[in-house]
């Protein structure tokens, strides 16, 4: 993880014959990254938000990725960990030429967080 003990993972699954990843996360809302945002009011930045999605299929796919393209990222409702704890992760994968090309989503429950369509690639 690219920020020590910001989440855990606490379950995921690969379906290969529909290509879709399935993560059930929690936040440490006590982590030291809200002391800058916001002090007072935290709330989950939108880099790590995608930095999460990347190390998903990192860990299913055994290998480092990198972000290197997307078409669609909106943020549509703020993560706040003290609100917010468990979050499920949804990703749709195609890979296209040798990279993964991803449709994304955060959600908890009926409110979706992030929508995001993003390239990654094993470079």
């Amino acid at each position: 993880m690219l920020i020590k003990d910001f989440y855990t993972i606490d379950s995921c699954s690969y379906n290969k014959s529909n290509n879709n990843i399935s993560a059930n996360i929690s936040i440490n809302p006590d982590h030291d990254v809200y002391q800058g945002h916001f002090p007072g009011q935290p709330v989950v930045p939108g880099v790590i938000q995608l930095q999460i999605l990347r190390e998903i299929c990192e860990k299913e796919f055994n290998k480092t990725l990198n972000i290197t393209g997307s078409s669609v990222i909106k943020y549509i409702n703020m993560i706040i960990p003290d609100k917010n704890p468990k979050l499920t992760i949804d990703i749709s994968i195609k890979e296209v030429d040798g990279a993964y090309k991803i449709d994304g989503k955060i959600v908890e429950e009926d409110t979706v967080f992030l929508k995001a369509k993003l390239t990654l690639s094993n470079l």
